[in-house]
């Protein structure tokens, strides 16, 4: 048994590529400006809405839904346009805080820094141990894993070079150090070294920007042992 192949939708922002992703965009801001104005949703959807990555995939999963519960049907006594008001947009206005952050942001500026994100090097091992703790296929071969951890090292590899996980300019590492999301190690020095998420990022002179330089010590982690039962013996 195998994954079966993935079609992404015309929804799917990680799949499209520049044409679908411009019509997108030019269809979610119509929609998402209708929305704000139809139900005064100016102070709870920020004007920099589609600077914040979960709200944009949170509003184009509640405009999809919208579309098709106000779409033509045969029956137009449906329900759908009130199922749509309780099922999707209520519960999703109510989750706002939950899907992003607007503390920072104004009506003229956005000062929503998204949170640095790090996968541990030790994925590779973790998951040739879980693949190796599972019974063969029907060939009663081991699956040819190497190819598979071999790309997975590769990733590991290049993100591991200081600066390739992206930088951060000195504007919004200020932000994170007044709102106590990354740690100075000097708070006197402006341009002092910083720790986030027990990854420590310096200053580069050369390029007038953050980079991480130095992540903390990995744990030794295991797949947890399966779990296997066994007839009890006869009294």
């Amino acid at each position: 048994m195998s994954v079966p192949p993935y079609r992404p939708g015309p929804f799917d922002w990680r799949h499209l590529d520049q044409q679908a992703a411009a019509e997108l965009w030019v269809e979610l801001e119509q929609w998402v400006e209708w929305l704000r104005e139809r139900y005064d949703f100016g102070r709870e959807i920020r004007p920099c809405w589609f600077q914040h990555g979960a709200l944009v995939e949170e509003l184009t999963a509640a405009m999809v839904a919208h579309r098709a519960s106000y779409q033509e049907v045969k029956d137009p006594h449906h329900h759908g346009p009130a199922a749509w008001h309780y099922q999707v947009l209520r519960p999703m206005m109510a989750r706002m805080t939950a899907i992003t952050d607007f503390e920072q942001c104004t009506q003229d500026a956005c000062g929503f820094t998204p949170t640095p994100v790090r996968t541990l090097d030790s994925l590779s091992e973790f998951i040739a141990a879980d693949v190796a703790d599972r019974p063969t296929g029907s060939s009663g071969r081991s699956f040819a894993l190497d190819p598979v951890l071999s790309a997975i090292d590769s990733a590991a590899a290049e993100a591991a070079v200081p600066g390739s996980r992206g930088a951060m300019p000195l504007d919004e590492m200020v932000t994170l150090i007044d709102h106590g999301k990354a740690d100075p190690e000097d708070p006197s020095d402006d341009f002092t070294a910083v720790t986030i998420d027990g990854v420590r990022w310096e200053f580069s002179d050369d390029t007038e920007d953050y980079r991480p330089v130095q992540y903390p010590p990995e744990p030794k982690c295991r797949p947890p042992a399966r779990w296997e039962w066994s007839r009890p013996p006869h009294p």
